[in-house]
């Protein structure tokens, strides 16, 4: 997936992330490539204040980690697993989907991008403050059943965004995508997702 050499592609761990959202990959990453060319025209004192809300963010996830596996464990008892990849030069994702009959129950996203490979001026900055603007986005179901953090380690950042959808509050989840696809009782379909997924370009492993 060439859309993995944009920095703004970060924003595709939680805009892709949700399950049938209804939106193309290409659709969201020409918008998210957008929004990065204009934030790394801010100023470094935006830069700053930003990086700073991220760094804060997620040294705060990190706490609450051991508790949220624990309670992710409890939810994909006796589950399947589906494992989808994709990758290119800049980086990897890797969504990770337990379901039960046709009903998904935990959907796990871990990209990781070579930060010298990623097009664009200051592409580090440019993923964390796309990480930071989407834990504001999320904010208020962060910490119930949605989970997004982030970490930068030998010249490779991480993103980590994690949907229990046994836990997370759907109608909450559709208020900020309005596009989500839920079905009549309320859940996503994992059938739906994974064909969603494939056809944005991911490969079962």
């Amino acid at each position: 997936m060439k859309k993995l050499l944009t920095a703004g592609v970060a924003l595709l761990s939680v805009a892709t992330l949700v399950a049938c959202s209804g939106k193309t990959a290409s659709e969201s990453s020409s918008k998210d490539a957008k929004a990065s060319s204009s934030k790394v025209e801010k100023s470094s004192t935006s830069k700053s204040k930003l990086s700073s809300s991220s760094k804060s963010s997620a040294n705060d996830k990190t706490k609450d980690s051991k508790k949220d596996d624990s309670k992710k464990e409890d939810s994909i008892a006796g589950a399947q697993k589906t494992v989808l990849e994709t990758s290119d030069e800049a980086g990897k994702s890797i969504i990770t989907l337990y379901y039960k009959g046709d009903t998904l129950l935990v959907q796990e996203k871990v990209d990781d991008y070579n930060v010298s490979k990623v097009a664009g001026d200051n592409p580090l900055q440019s993923m964390k403050e796309a990480v930071a603007r989407s834990q504001e986005k999320f904010k208020d179901l962060m910490g119930h059943g949605f989970e997004l953090t982030s970490e930068y380690k030998d010249g490779i950042f991480y993103i980590t965004n994690t949907i229990d959808y046994t836990k997370v509050d759907m109608q909450k989840l559709k208020e900020i995508i309005p596009t989500l696809n839920l079905e009549a009782d309320n859940t996503i379909s994992y059938s739906k997702a994974k064909e969603l997924f494939i056809k944005q370009g991911m490969v079962e492993k």
